[in-house]
């Protein structure tokens, strides 16, 4: 996929920039976890590169999911102020109606940064309304995207402002698209990992990228899921009962499932058993994979050219059931192979092990990413190629 991008714009300065950026994060009394300020971190080399070439950066951006409707805790003013630390360089912030600033658009300095108030305030956003959109475009002479993670989306300030602005996309989601192209060209050695808790969607995906893996090694409830397809007792682990039948369809020798597990009684659990698959109780969870399933892991891995891996393979929420994930972490990490990672929690392993430098991509998208990765059309990212 060949995008029309910021560095083709031959003359950037005294430009008006409307910047898409993907900045929602949790905050709590203006903070942000380590996580998710490395999401932040990585908008900054797009927002430099425009500051460099003397343009007029308006950022535009959300924060939850208010439905239209003013919501005083989810303003982006908390965003702003944070971003503007990291990035060392005043963001004013126009705090009401962003259409009473575009006199103010027009008297910025070159180099400077504004931005406006979260964009889901508004009722349009959500329906790629063309009204919305036309009055964004009041703002600005340029539209860059640098949202890879909301670019599987099709709103106002993604889609339908490319009607009405010159569009590029940015230093990031041109290079998340360079990256994960690479695993349309790869014909042999593909090896992907799937885990976490969206059993619909890697499903789905697992049937669309089955034909050009090597192999598809599962976890959490997406393995829960296919071992239930495959008769198994799963007891009370989380599941997907409507998509029973299509793991049934998706067993075989491509699609890997685990022999044997860490089981408790409850999410909370600070003991676990490790049972082979075929032994577990009605009481019980599947939270994690076992070491006969991670050694049969490390053997494929091994072998393999190109790792993708998406969620993590237990439940990351009680660190006792991290262990599959982190031991996989390190053995890819020890491998001379290319990996691309992708999903907060993943991410999040990779840097709390300080072994995210090891790798050849960490993504920003969790549900961009797994969009991409099957192939379906992403209208938003379709309105920036060439």
């Amino acid at each position: 996929m060949k995008l029309r991008t910021i560095d083709q714009i031959k003359n950037l300065k005294g430009k008006r920039v409307l910047l898409r950026l993907e900045l929602n994060i949790p905050f709590a009394d203006g903070k942000v976890d380590k996580e998710d300020s490395r999401r932040l971190e990585k908008s900054l080399p797009t927002i430099k590169y425009l500051v460099s070439k003397k343009a007029k950066v308006i950022i535009v951006a959300h924060l939850g999911r208010p439905d239209g409707k003013v919501v005083p805790s989810l303003s982006m003013l908390s965003v702003s102020t944070y971003l503007s630390k990291l990035i060392k360089k005043n963001i004013e912030f126009w705090a009401n109606d962003f259409r009473d600033y575009i006199d103010d658009s027009l008297a910025m300095k070159e180099s400077s940064i504004a931005m406006i108030e979260n964009i889901r305030f508004e009722p349009g956003e959500k329906k790629d309304s063309s009204k919305l959109a036309k009055d964004l475009s009041k703002l600005a002479d340029i539209y860059v995207d640098d949202a890879f993670g909301n670019i599987h989306r099709q709103d106002a300030s993604m889609h339908a402002i490319c009607d009405f602005l010159p569009s590029y996309a940015g230093l990031l989601v041109a290079d998340e698209v360079k990256q994960l192209s690479s695993t349309y060209k790869k014909t042999n050695g593909l090896v992907y990992i799937f885990g976490g808790v969206k059993v619909e969607t890697k499903l789905k995906l697992v049937e669309k990228v089955m034909h050009k893996a090597e192999a598809i090694l599962t976890g959490g409830p997406l393995a829960s899921t296919l071992l239930k397809a495959a008769g198994y007792n799963v007891g009370q682990s989380l599941v997907d009962d409507k998509y029973i039948k299509l793991g049934k369809k998706l067993l075989g020798k491509k699609v890997l499932i685990p022999v044997d597990v860490h089981t408790a009684s409850s999410l909370q659990a600070k003991k676990y058993k490790v049972l082979t698959v075929d032994n577990i109780s009605s009481n019980s969870r599947i939270l994690d994979i076992g070491p006969q399933t991670l050694m049969e892991y490390k053997r494929i891995l091994k072998k393999s050219k190109l790792v993708v891996w998406n969620g993590p393979l237990g439940y990351f929420e009680n660190r006792q059931f991290v262990y599959g994930s982190r031991e996989i972490m390190k053995y890819l990490a020890s491998l001379k192979i290319d990996v691309i990672l992708g999903g907060g929690e993943t991410a999040e392993l990779a840097e709390e092990l300080g072994l995210d430098k090891k790798f050849k991509f960490i993504s920003t998208g969790g549900g961009a990413m797994l969009t991409f990765l099957g192939g379906a059309k992403m209208p938003s990212l379709e309105r920036l190629k060439k």
